[in-house]
């Protein structure tokens, strides 16, 4: 918990934009502006299923601007979107997000009281399980059955409180439970701050999800030819119902109103200066052994005679033999064995 308080503004205090830099929106565009759909697109659009979509953040380089992105994206396509916070209130939560986003929000307060202490009703940690889960995102008796988004914010703070085995026995559960029910939920994105826990438990979560996006920070050294400033890397690791898996890096920012805007372009490195002859490395120097030929080895092996190749009395023979005459050529070898005498003489025929 203490390292979780030291996070800062990286989980309470809701200041979850990146710099200023990527809230200006820029006017030009190129082959560098983002305006191709990479799968990080297509995740945050709806077009390609996603079921549990993990966002893996650090310190260095948060991800809640990206998941409210992904929230943003469901709200526009007029879905309900639940939200599950435990590490904001909703003030804190929806701030930046648009009238019209906030109203398609059903927020899930985990955030006031989520150890029940004070007895007020809250969506507390015992009431993380698959049975209230559903019954939350579950329309009301009689009511249509809606597309949805379920957002868990966080499912770190969740580990704090219960183990990583109960964790994935509760999202497993839900999301059979959702089929059986026959809820239509898109995706249940879930953020999880990967620094904060150890390696096998990030990778325990990483195998239950079908879509795990890493979020890595920029190297300060690399020099990018883009049209506008990416806010961070992206590795993205999709597992498609066909069994086929995809790998990709994308470069992505967040900008006004939580719009993602992404870069399928690989980061293109600037050349160092310094107008010096480059120096040739010679891959075959400092070696144990020889891998060049001198002058006598190389004439030996251009006056050796292979044994595939045919000798020039085959070939003028071959050349001479007139249409419908047949022979068979054998060139004994050094190491043949040649018996004269008939194997079946003593035979009696």
């Amino acid at each position: 918990m203490d390292r979780m308080l030291q996070r800062g503004s990286h989980v309470f205090s809701g200041i979850s934009r990146p710099p200023d830099y990527a809230l200006s929106r820029p006017s030009s565009s190129g082959p560098g502006s983002g305006r191709a759909s990479g799968l990080l697109q297509s995740l945050s659009g709806g077009s390609e299923p996603a079921g549990l979509l993990l966002i893996a953040d650090s310190l260095e380089c948060e991800g809640r601007s990206l998941l409210k992105s992904f929230v943003t994206s469901a709200a526009l396509r007029e879905e309900p979107v639940h939200v599950f916070s435990f590490e904001l209130s909703e003030s804190e939560f929806s701030t930046g997000l648009d009238d019209g986003v906030r109203a398609r929000l059903q927020f899930h307060d985990g955030f006031s009281d989520p150890l029940n202490w004070e007895k007020c009703g809250t969506f507390t940690v015992d009431r993380f399980t698959a049975r209230d889960l559903l019954a939350s995102v579950s329309p009301p008796p009689g009511g249509a059955v809606l597309p949805c988004t379920v957002v868990l914010d966080s499912l770190s703070w969740i580990l704090q409180q219960k183990q990583v085995v109960f964790l994935c026995r509760v999202l497993q559960e839900f999301q059979r439970g959702a089929t059986r029910a026959e809820l239509k939920i898109r995706k249940v994105v879930g953020l999880l701050h990967a620094d904060l826990h150890q390696p096998e438990v990030v990778e325990a979560i990483c195998q239950l999800a079908s879509t795990v996006v890493t979020l890595t920070p920029l190297p300060e050294s690399c020099g990018l030819r883009m049209d506008f400033p990416p806010y961070a890397s992206a590795t993205i690791v999709h597992k498609r119902k066909s069994g086929k898996v995809l790998k990709k890096e994308e470069y992505f920012t967040v900008e006004d109103r939580f719009t993602l805007r992404t870069s399928v372009e690989p980061i293109q490195r600037q050349e160092t200066g310094g107008g010096g002859d480059v120096q040739v490395v010679d891959p075959a120097a400092n070696l144990t052994f020889n891998l060049r030929l001198t002058d006598k080895e190389r004439r030996t092996k251009e006056s050796l005679t292979l044994p595939y190749h045919f000798s020039t009395e085959k070939k003028t023979n071959m050349l001479q033999s007139g249409v419908g005459e047949g022979k068979i050529y054998y060139e004994p070898d050094a190491g043949d064995d040649i018996d004269e005498e008939d194997p079946d003489d003593d035979l009696d025929i």
